[in-house]
């Protein structure tokens, strides 16, 4: 709703801008600037265009397991660690991979996009990207593009049941500078 609200009072600005030029141009130029900004600002928002969940045994990456296993004992995840440490061994453990399709349809880029996984019980950590070393790459959805965003959830290989494959997510982002966010589900 918001969206169509600035869309709308954007292009009525505009106009208002347009129509006032003919008494004072300075007058006409601010109402259209910001018109201008706020129809840009209205459509300045992500939207998820689908969500894909890959599972892989923890077995199945044993070294990728090990280096994440003394990060967090270490303190030195890049990512998010929902526990003080990852005990046991990988085969007691599953990746959770998800794959976010995101659509910018404003005119200006999103930036340091970052997709956090709120916990479910059996959570261990999760980072944002299936390339490790793209850790700390800043993430960007380009204006009237798309682009996909990974997050990987480690988390307990009891955690296997649809209830703990679905989970909810926030994604955050900046336009201008300016914090956002939206929130997305995957069932």
């Amino acid at each position: 709703m918001r969206s169509i609200k600035g869309i709308i009072i954007g292009f009525l600005l505009i106009l208002l801008g347009f129509a006032v030029t003919s008494y004072s141009l300075i007058a006409g130029g601010v109402l259209a600037a910001a018109g201008l900004g706020a129809y840009t600002y209205a459509n300045a928002r992500l939207q998820v265009v689908s969500v894909e969940l890959k599972t892989a045994a923890g077995g199945e990456r044993v070294q990728e397991f090990t280096a994440l296993q003394t990060a967090v004992d270490r303190g030195a995840l890049n990512g998010t660690a929902f526990t003080e440490s990852v005990p046991g061994t990988a085969a007691d453990y599953s990746f959770f991979t998800y794959t976010f399709r995101l659509r910018n349809g404003g005119l200006i880029d999103a930036e340091m996009v970052e997709i956090q996984p709120i916990p479910a019980n059996g959570d261990v950590l999760a980072y944002a990207t299936s390339d490790a070393s793209q850790v700390n790459a800043n993430t960007i959805v380009s204006a009237g593009g798309e682009r996909d965003v990974w997050s990987v959830v480690l988390t307990s290989a009891q955690n296997q049941t649809d209830r703990q494959v679905s989970r909810s997510f926030k994604i955050t982002y900046y336009i201008w500078g300016i914090p956002m966010s939206v929130t997305a589900k995957y069932n």
